[in-house]
């Protein structure tokens, strides 16, 4: 028994409908998919610690200003082809050991130093060094003192 076009169009109607709502639904779930999804933190978030990304890339034409305190635990690289320019440096305190390996080029104002400072190795002082209080030095120190002519009495 053959059939008629009105027969076969009634037939698939429903497999039709099927199919483009469907199609319709995988449309508009993309569409909503695509784009993030808002979320709304209340009471702050705070971070512990941040596994990814390994690697920081930072570009600027101008220095980075940094205010508040700030605190690295852990060795830093710094790579690349240009090299670092550091302005002024104002230290208030050095509260434990700095290690420096190689030279180091800085125009720098200390204001006070509380505790002993260790220096192991050569010290090379190219300016005028101007204290305003007592100095305790102890061990041996070489030092050229020119001697200055006293006045008759």
């Amino acid at each position: 028994m053959p059939f008629n076009r009105q027969e076969l169009l009634l037939a698939y109607r429903w497999p039709a409908a099927v199919v483009l709502s469907s199609l319709a639904l995988s449309a508009v779930l993309l569409k909503v998919l695509s784009e993030p999804i808002p979320v709304r933190i209340d009471g702050g978030l705070q971070v512990d610690k941040l596994v990814m990304p390994a690697s920081v890339t930072i570009r600027s034409d101008q220095p980075l200003p940094v205010s508040g305190t700030v605190g690295v635990d852990a060795p830093v690289t710094i790579t690349g082809q240009q090299p670092l320019v550091i302005g002024p440096v104002k230290v208030q305190s050095i509260d434990r050991p700095v290690a420096i390996n190689g030279t180091v080029d800085a125009n720098a104002q200390v204001s006070s130093i509380t505790g002993p400072v260790q220096v192991d190795g050569a010290v090379t002082v190219k300016d005028t060094v101007a204290i305003g209080g007592t100095v305790n030095v102890e061990g041996k120190v070489g030092a050229e003192v020119k001697p200055h002519l006293l006045p008759f009495k």
